[in-house]
């Protein structure tokens, strides 16, 4: 049975992968009451199985052996999904879906990293303009007042650490956490402008964030769709432990 959760069934579950993460952060970031967000979890013989949350039209899915998926499938068809993100170990059917994508998800298994170079907490209208100055078809960067209104909310939570490296006073390579909890959190807006490439500024920067992350008891994970993000990440120190898709136009 799928019904509404509470901050007590989500309190309940003791997970850390990144796709429980992703729902925790959204529901500590914005709680209930909103029609932006909503949350749900799946029960079976009295126990939790699974847990799901919407912000906008954007679904993500926790998932368990002990999980109903055929439930689970006409669920997000019927709340009319624009995308939803999950553990692909998972077989959900969404075959009548036109387009999808599908990746790796990495944590954090590096050493501890000191940068050398110079990092600061850049304004968010620098942040959007640097993101845009990398926008391409795998990296696409959100309308400029939700991406606001969400980075200022979640800084005001706690729920947000962000770092940048500028060259020559222009702000030119950042990373974010994207969700964050006590105990997980992922990166994202992982971008260096193009005129500052090759010179290892990103992976300073997220070696240098996943450390500090980790040093706080927290496990790091990042989500990628493509060969060369995935080598990269690797590169930086962390280690494919899942496979994920998100499914579009449900």
């Amino acid at each position: 049975m799928i019904r509404p959760a509470t901050a007590s069934d989500l309190n309940r579950i003791t997970a850390t992968d990144p796709f429980f993460t992703r729902i925790l952060s959204l529901y500590e970031s914005y709680g209930e009451g909103l029609d932006f967000v909503a949350f749900w979890v799946q029960e079976t013989d009295g126990g939790i199985v699974s847990a799901i949350s919407r912000f906008e039209d954007k679904f993500s899915l926790w998932l368990t052996s002990g999980s109903e998926l055929e439930e689970m499938t006409a669920f997000i068809h019927f709340q009319g999904a624009g995308s939803c993100l999950y553990n692909a170990a998972f077989a959900l059917d969404f075959s009548d879906s036109p387009s999808g994508i599908s990746g790796q998800v990495l944590e954090y298994s590096g050493g501890d990293h000191i940068s050398d170079i110079e990092i600061y907490e850049p304004d968010l209208n620098a942040l959007y303009t640097l993101l845009k100055a990398c926008e391409s078809p795998i990296f696409i960067v959100p309308e400029y007042l939700p991406f606001l209104s969400d980075l200022t909310h979640r800084r005001s939570r706690g729920k947000l650490h962000l770092m940048a490296t500028a060259v020559g006073g222009v702000p030119a390579s950042c990373v974010m956490t994207v969700s964050e909890t006590k105990n997980a959190a992922i990166l994202g807006a992982v971008a260096t402008h193009p005129d500052y490439r090759r010179r290892g500024l990103s992976r300073e920067l997220v070696r240098t964030l996943a450390t500090r992350l980790r040093g706080e008891g927290r496990r790091v994970f990042v989500l990628s769709s493509s060969e060369d993000n995935t080598r990269f990440y690797k590169n930086s120190g962390f280690t494919v432990i899942a496979d994920f898709k998100e499914i579009f136009q449900l």
